[in-house]
């Protein structure tokens, strides 16, 4: 056992600007300060030695002791945390403490980041963190620690959820997998974790899942269901543990009666599916072949629908072959699959994807704040729309998807079926007794007639059991929060606008004559 003992302090910067699909207004109503936390602070936590004094920092949940010395800082990295988290960096080198930065952005922007702090691991922390720990108790320390393998990953220690302040989220996140065997140009998942999928043994899993600190779970794997087999033997073993979680899949996870329906037993109420586009043409561009399929999303949908589990729709625009026109197809085609969950994004570039070298190469990046790239910024000279049309027609399109007549329309088309009855965990009655009252005070003791009439309609579907009431309520809510968020943009419009047509030159084309 080493003697000397070391203060760590593992951070996630705060972020500037949050997008809806964020959920922070739906946290607030459940009296959280956000849903989740980045799952690799107390991941990497738990490969930590027991000589470190470690302290998790969550700049959403909690302040940060700005003015103490630790001996090591831990910064994780996104580019719409960028800017702050090297302010961070440099703070803390100004009090004389090392400063090691990981997550995609630094791993993929290693020189900036080296101006910022002493190290940078890159991609995947597992044997590269222990290596930078180990080298700077010897006064070693590399600037970049990185390597061609990848992990193990059949066990993981549990992730060391005693260091983060649980009472200030809602659910935590937990992964059973990486790799992801495509490789889509916008996207970093295969760059970071590599082609070839890898598995946890199940009965690490169960264990983490029974010692963490909720009963509410996202799996953050990008295609948590794309090895089937597994994917079943894992949902056997959910079923005992009474949970309920959301997760990613692709549309093919509705192609398995048998999977879908142990899902929907094993607590999964949301499934985030990537349609990306509705156009054949932008799908090829970005190499997501395998969601060429769009004949058939209509009747996955409504299966994965009829299992009682929400699809959460999520669509990209701003692909050269996109026009703003492709708003009012992802608008349409959210209605005719009643869809009230859509997460709209606009194209953006991440250092380290294809799409990212191919747009620096044509000079078509915008020179602007990284922490913009949260997708309802234009971060890009798009082919056929200038910045200020593509932002207009996205705030327009989104405004109108979570307008209370559309989410009235939406939710009665959805819920009619009675396929929602299936109840999630339960929660405690103080918990009860707030989200009655906002359901109250927002959906009855209104002016506005699609409130109130959805509100009945829930309630009157409750009564009948044609819906869990957690299901219900759960509905309404999560609508509310979009609501919410999407009123608190157009509170900012002015600024917005002016920030984007200050660096708008019209669209690509008409910037090149069409060349």
């Amino acid at each position: 056992m080493k003697s000397q003992k070391y203060t760590l302090y593992l951070i996630s910067p705060r972020q500037r600007f949050i997008n809806y699909p964020a959920h922070s207004e739906m946290a607030k109503m459940f009296g959280k300060s956000r849903l989740m936390i980045p799952l690799a602070l107390p991941t990497i936590a738990a490969l930590t030695p027991d000589h470190y004094d470690v302290h998790i920092y969550d700049e959403e949940i909690e302040a940060l002791p700005r003015n103490h010395k630790p001996d090591l800082v831990g910064i994780t990295t996104l580019a719409a945390t960028s800017t702050r988290a090297f302010e961070l960096g440099d703070h803390y080198r100004a009090l004389g403490a090392t400063v090691v930065f990981g997550g995609p952005y630094a791993s993929f922007t290693r020189e900036e980041a080296l101006k910022h702090g002493d190290c940078v691991v890159v991609g995947e922390a597992e044997g590269k963190w222990e290596k930078c720990l180990d080298d700077f108790e010897n006064g070693q320390l590399k600037p970049v620690y990185e390597s061609d393998d990848f992990a193990p990953y059949q066990t993981q220690k549990p992730p060391r959820w005693d260091l983060v302040n649980v009472k200030r989220i809602f659910q935590v996140a937990i992964q059973v997998s990486r790799g992801c065997p495509f490789n889509c140009d916008f996207c970093l998942v295969s760059k970071i974790f590599g082609r070839k999928m890898r598995y946890r043994d199940i009965a690490n899993v169960v264990e983490e899942i029974k010692a963490a600190p909720s009963n509410y779970f996202f799996f953050v794997d990008d295609n948590l269901t794309i090895n089937k087999k597994y994917a079943k033997s894992l949902m056997k073993s959910l079923i005992p543990l009474k949970i309920s979680w959301g997760c990613m899949c692709s549309i093919d996870v509705a192609t398995d009666d048998e999977l879908l329906s142990l899902m929907a037993e094993a607590g999964c109420f949301n499934i985030l599916v990537g349609f990306e586009s509705l156009n054949p043409e932008s799908l090829d561009e970005s190499h997501k072949y395998h969601n060429r399929g769009g004949k058939i999303y209509g009747e996955a949908i409504t299966r994965i629908h009829a299992a009682g589990i929400h699809v959460n729709a999520s669509f990209v625009v701003g692909f050269d072959n996109d026009t703003l026109d492709e708003f009012d197809r992802i608008f349409k085609f959210t209605m005719e699959h009643h869809l009230p969950n859509v997460n709209l994004h606009l194209l953006n570039a991440p250092p380290g994807t294809e799409i990212y070298k191919k747009f620096k190469g044509e000079g078509r990046l915008v020179s602007c704040n990284p922490e913009l790239g949260v997708g309802h910024f234009p971060t890009l000279h798009y082919m056929n729309m200038s910045q200020i049309g593509i932002f207009d027609k996205y705030m327009d399109t989104i405004s109108k998807l979570y307008s209370f007549d559309i989410i009235r329309e939406k939710g009665e088309a959805l819920f009619s079926s009675g396929a929602f009855i299936r109840p999630g965990v339960d929660i405690t009655p103080w918990m009860k007794a707030r989200l009655s009252w906002i359901t109250f005070k927002e959906f009855f003791l209104t002016r506005d007639p699609d409130r109130k009439k959805l509100f009945a309609f829930i309630l009157s579907l409750i009564r009948t059991k044609r819906i869990a009431i957690d299901k219900g309520l759960g509905y309404l809510l999560s609508m509310l929060g979009y609501h919410r968020h999407i009123r608190d943009h157009y509170r900012h419009m002015e600024e917005y606008r002016k920030m984007i047509m200050d660096q708008d030159k019209g669209s690509w084309k008409e910037m090149t004559n069409g060349k």
